[in-house]
């Protein structure tokens, strides 16, 4: 008797930590919003038509947050229909999916603009982007095609742990390809450091030239280190319940890091900084979707 009460009221503090780990991801992406909603504004008032960078700004902004509600419904709401517990997790999933792929997506534009003399270097970067993007479809893929509804119905604890288990394992293969993506990108960022202190000398590099390379390392150093956290929890044997516990967490974070730094680099674009690689040569930005963002702004 009194180990069964034991086990329930261990079951009631996991409820409740993983429902606390689902709703302040939200309140994150709420505070933030309004922090940056002025950069926002500026940034989808632009004169220049759309290009790449506000396709991808759109599902990297509001996609996380869409799978964060999603997943915070179905962990607050326990007596929800077994059809929107489903389409529940199914949208979680996908709108991840996108989230994740949209900010990787801004991450490789920024770094196209640092390496934009540098084409053969472009090209292997531009590759294993899309070769991480296939990877990431194939897993949302396969999660978009698991039975839900052994999570979502009363059913044995050996079907749960079995849809579980291979959940995980998509999951892992998600978080590992952006993982990798993003140790490419800090190999990139460093790599590029090097270069510009040796051909600038002594001669400090430009706002434009700080935001570009110090964001870029900012923001794939926090997602680095966040995806490996939740690679860590989803192969570590814990218990039913806490491998997922950062999932929203990293999706929400993916969003506001490449909105703050997009901010940034908006804000060192309207400052019209002349950006210098070397003693004789200029970042050009001639890709047209790409010059959308990367070229000086009108006033």
């Amino acid at each position: 008797m009194a180990s069964t009460s034991q086990e329930y009221f261990y079951w009631l503090y996991q409820q409740q930590v993983i429902k606390y780990c689902r709703v302040a991801p939200i309140s994150i992406w709420i505070f933030d919003f309004f922090l940056t909603l002025d950069g926002e504004v500026r940034l989808l008032n632009r004169k220049k038509r759309w290009g790449l960078t506000h396709l991808l700004y759109i599902p990297t902004r509001y996609f996380p947050l869409l799978g964060s509600l999603c997943s915070a419904y179905n962990a607050l709401v326990t007596t929800r229909p077994e059809a929107t517990c489903v389409a529940l997790y199914r949208t979680a999933q996908i709108v991840l999916y996108f989230g994740m792929l949209g900010s990787e997506g801004l991450l490789l534009i920024r770094t196209l603009a640092l390496w934009n003399t540098q084409q053969i270097a472009r090209k292997l970067l531009i590759g294993i982007y899309i070769l991480v993007a296939i990877v990431m479809f194939v897993c949302a893929t396969i999660s978009s095609t698991l039975k839900f509804e052994s999570i979502c119905s009363e059913t044995t604890a050996s079907v749960a742990t079995a849809l579980a288990t291979r959940l995980s394992r998509v999951t892992v293969g998600l978080f590992s390809s952006a993982a990798f993506f993003e140790l490419v990108i800090i190999t990139y960022t460093i790599i590029y450091g090097m270069k510009l202190r040796e051909s600038t000398g002594q001669y400090p590099p430009s706002r434009l030239i700080t935001a570009l390379s110090h964001g870029n390392m900012l923001y794939a150093l926090s997602l680095f280190v966040t995806s490996i956290v939740n690679i860590t929890f989803f192969v570590l044997p814990l218990k039913d319940g806490w491998n997922g516990l950062f999932v929203t967490f990293e999706g929400i974070l993916h969003g506001v890091m490449a909105s703050r730094i997009l901010f940034e680099l908006q804000d060192a674009l309207s400052d019209r900084s002349t950006v210098l690689l070397s003693s004789n040569s200029r970042v050009r930005f001639a890709s047209v979707p790409v010059s959308t963002l990367l070229t000086a702004q009108e006033h």
